[in-house]
């Protein structure tokens, strides 16, 4: 290796550590060395501006281009220039010579003097670097070149007009596209001719052939077009369908993208979205994955770099090394991360399993920090439940093998996926599960994974011994008693888009246990009209004894006739539910809720039993309205004993006379002799005529009555309800 090559490599690594006070003095003590190489002092200049430093590479330029001045070296001249113009300077002389420089390398170019009047680059004050990179823009634009606008495309210029300061561009849209000087310079890019448009219309067959026997040829073709970085899209827009037909491209882009990923100048991203890249020195497979590895900045970043590289992991010739580099720096991340982080912690300590098993020659042993991580874990499922449900999958497997107490301790915590994970460990719990569901002290959870596994073509053995209607009601109750609806929608629906788990259930339950059930299910708050109907068609079809429940409920729930004061009661105490008690029944749930564990809370057991009376009450109170129909008695006739009228019986065993108003079927009060009229005595008088005789009912025995009066019912008695 030459010294040069030495000093250069030195310098970029100094550049790389960004000190530049040593890269400024290291070029310096160059500088007195290499004299006579102005040339090569320009190209560690450059090191610097490619480094990002621009104003200590102009700094640099400025003290080596007198020297390629004097040895006549323009090209390397105006290059010095240019880089001192990136900083602006203002003084003449520099802006003199950068017009010299010009001048001497395109002497026989007749354009210049009509470009530097349209880009202002001999105009004192004007923009340096702006009019340098117009200047550069219409030079290039010569007649005969290629172009391209990021509106209307690839294009060739045809003509460069100085007299009329234009150019005529052939773009696919107009091939006589005219476009002034000034406008050009700002808006076209000229392309050479090795850019992947122009080599389409010069040697589209030779292209052609490169996509059949060398794809990564032409992949470095399209790469170099864009500056050696391209998105799968642009280089899919550049070659399909010109090049390779767009039946074909996704099959050519495979192939191609797997060639190239051998090739040490190319990298090829694990994201779509991200550019291909065409590298000026070549860095294997390897190295190009361990230094982006390292270079990720946070675990997170870690662990989804491991998962992407898992998807190529054949593509690596000898993946093992890697590998176990990659599980040595994931350790020592996972270690510097606090506690406080856990579920990024238990995610990437799961990933150390799964590099151990992607080598060759897989171990099948477990990293020792996955129990350690696992083993500060109390109470589940914790942090647990914020990973994803793949990785939680993982983490459980991973308990169930170091700590499956700690699975059993939780069991009425765990979700329902979780205990699918652990199904043959539940067997030790059995007395446990019992007890939570002869205690409705089960949670939904629990009950959804029962209620699914118990029902099986084959349950576990273990769940003979569970009574499966004390499960269904310890289901219906816990749905009651939940804060929310969305807390119990998993179970319900289970309950409603299984068409035979709630018979399922029942199979096995005495006739008695059956209506008990049933009752309990006609004034539930669990479900919605509909859905409780839907259950109950269920129940009817297997057991249609219940249907009596249903035929009675039928026949109360016909139209009542009450009066107008019964009704507003009714209507005021539904009222004061729905605007006070139950609101402030609301705020109690949320204060008891705040007080802690649910499961050991009076204040909150309480205050939810308090919610279900008044749910209930609320609901037969809204029934009770539906079916009234309110009235003042105004038009009742008496002709015959009538709702609203008043009568005079005799009592033939006594010869006694008795008065009683038959009203509404809310208005009963036996001190005052008033009859509802759904009464037993009422339903004797009712349609009877003065001076029929009628048998009564009555707790003595049977009454003979004798109607002797038949009248409306007095005002004050109506005013009196």
């Amino acid at each position: 290796m030459s010294s040069t090559t030495n000093h250069h490599q030195t310098l970029k690594n100094i550049l790389a550590q960004r000190d530049w006070d040593a890269a400024q003095s290291l070029w310096l003590d160059l500088a007195t060395q290499l004299s006579d190489q102005p040339d090569f002092l320009l190209v560690l200049v450059k090191e610097f501006a490619d480094a990002g430093n621009v104003k200590l590479a102009a700094e640099l330029a400025a003290l080596v281009a007198p020297t390629l001045q004097a040895a006549r070296k323009h090209h390397e001249w105006l290059f010095a220039l240019k880089l001192q113009a990136q900083t602006n300077p203002s003084d003449k002389p520099f802006r003199a010579d950068l017009l010299a420089a010009y001048q001497q390398i395109h002497a026989a170019e007749p354009r210049l003097p009509a470009i530097l009047q349209v880009t202002e680059l001999d105009r004192p004050g004007s923009n340096l670097p702006t009019a340098i990179t117009k200047t550069d823009t219409l030079l290039a634009l010569a007649t005969g070149t290629y172009c391209q606008h990021k509106s209307w495309g690839f294009g060739r210029v045809k003509t460069f007009d100085t007299a009329l300061n234009r150019i005529i561009v052939a773009f696919p849209h107009n091939p006589d596209h005219a476009l002034q000087l000034a406008y050009a310079a700002e808006s076209i890019t000229p392309i050479n001719h090795e850019h992947i448009e122009v080599r389409k219309i010069s040697e589209l067959d030779h292209l052609k052939q490169l996509a059949s026997a060398d794809p990564v040829a032409l992949l470095r073709i399209v790469l170099l077009s864009f500056q050696r970085a391209a998105t799968a899209d642009q280089i899919q827009t550049a070659l399909s369908p010109a090049v390779v037909t767009a039946d074909q491209w996704k099959k050519w882009w495979d192939n191609a993208k797997k060639l190239a990923k051998r090739d040490k100048h190319i990298e090829i991203p694990a994201r779509k979205t991200d550019r291909v890249v065409l590298r000026a020195a070549p860095v294997s497979q390897q190295d190009e994955l361990l230094t982006a590895f390292r270079d990720a900045p946070s675990l997170i970043q870690k662990i989804k770099f491991i998962q992407q590289l898992f998807k190529g992991l054949d593509d690596i010739a000898d993946p093992d090394l890697l590998l176990q580099e990659f599980h040595d720096g994931l350790t020592e991340a996972i270690r510097k991360l606090t506690a406080e982080k856990a579920p990024t912690r238990i995610e990437a300590a799961l990933l150390l399993d799964e590099i151990l098993n992607h080598q060759r020659a897989p171990t099948h042993e477990k990293s020792p920090l996955v129990a350690e991580i696992l083993g500060n874990i109390r109470i589940l499922p914790g942090p647990i439940d914020d990973l994803s449900a793949a990785v939680q999958k993982r983490a459980y497997a991973a308990l169930k093998s170091s700590n499956p107490n700690l699975l059993l301790d939780n069991l009425n915590r765990l979700p329902a996926k979780a205990l699918d994970e652990i199904a043959d460990l539940l067997a030790q719990t059995a007395s446990r599960v019992t007890q939570h569901i002869q205690n409705h002290t089960a949670s939904l959870e629990l009950l959804h994974w029962l209620c699914k596994n118990i029902t099986a073509a084959k349950p576990p053995a273990w769940m003979e011994s569970l009574s499966r209607h004390a499960l269904l009601t310890a289901l219906i109750n816990a749905i009651e008693d939940s804060d929310t609806r969305s807390a119990t929608k998993k179970v319900r629906d289970l309950l409603l888009t299984d068409e035979t788990l709630i018979t399922d259930l029942l199979a096995h339950s005495s006739t008695d246990a059956i209506r008990d059930f049933v009752r309990q299910l006609l004034v539930s708050t669990a479900f919605e009209e509909l859905d409780r109907r839907s259950l109950m068609a269920r129940i009817v079809k297997e057991f249609p004894f219940v249907q009596e429940l249903l035929v009675s409920k039928t026949t109360k729930e016909q139209a009542l006739v009450v009066s107008y004061a019964s009704y507003e009661k009714r209507r005021a105490e539904l009222d004061e539910l729905v605007t006070k008690k139950i609101p402030q029944n609301s705020k109690e749930i949320g204060v008891a809720r705040s007080y802690g564990d649910l499961r050991e809370n009076f204040e909150f057991k309480a205050a939810k039993d308090m919610q279900k009376l008044l749910m209930r009450r609320r609901a037969e109170l809204e029934l009770m309205l539906t079916r009234a129909t309110p009235t003042n008695f105004a038009e009742v006739s008496t002709d015959s004993v009538n709702i609203g009228t008043t009568v005079t019986v005799t009592d033939l065993a006594t010869s006694q006379s008795q008065t009683y108003h038959i009203l509404g079927a809310w208005d009963g009060e036996p001190t005052r002799n008033i009859l509802s009229y759904p009464a037993a005595l009422a339903q004797s008088l009712l349609n009877k005529k003065v001076g029929e005789e009628i048998i009564a009912a009555a707790e003595t025995g049977t009454l003979r009555l004798r109607l002797d009066r038949i009248e409306k019912a007095r005002p004050e008695i109506l005013q009196a309800l």
